[in-house]
């Protein structure tokens, strides 16, 4: 039966010749048993992070698709949504992006149907922006020279 030996880092029981640990993955050939083990790894099973934020502080959150984080242009995707949604009707979520056109098509519209057809648009316009990710909504509706992108 093969010698066993506990991980310095995670405590799980190691055959006493690996090199790594098959439970933290934490490597064992520089370790000397005499001194204190250094916290383990927030790793799991299969070698990645478990905690996606806390572990990689670069990582902004609108790169980490956050609703509600500001893009590059300080325009959020759960801003304009909640706008779509609540005030579409009256295009309020063209002016936020920065498309009066848009907006002014959408007041226009508004008045000329009694705002059930902009109501519906925006209704729609709302639920595809809580599904796209934070680039697809910046390339559809942020950069794109289109004055009135749907």
């Amino acid at each position: 039966m093969d010698e066993m030996k506990k991980c310095p880092y995670c405590g799980e029981e190691i055959r006493k010749e690996a090199v790594k640990c098959r439970y933290c993955l934490s490597d064992l050939s520089q370790h000397t048993y005499s001194q204190t083990p250094p916290p383990p790894p927030n790793y799991g099973a299969y070698g990645f992070s478990q905690s996606y934020n806390q572990t990689n502080p670069r990582i902004s959150p609108w790169e980490a698709n956050d609703a509600f984080a500001d893009g590059p242009e300080g325009k959020s995707r759960g801003v304009a949504a909640l706008l779509a949604l609540f005030l579409g009707w009256l295009g309020v979520h063209y002016f936020y992006l920065g498309k009066p056109t848009g907006g002014i098509v959408f007041v226009i519209l508004s008045l000329l149907s009694c705002t059930s057809i902009p109501a519906i648009l925006g209704l729609i316009q709302a639920i595809m922006m809580f599904c796209m990710t934070n680039q697809d909504f910046r390339n559809r509706y942020v950069i794109t020279p289109s004055s009135f992108p749907f």
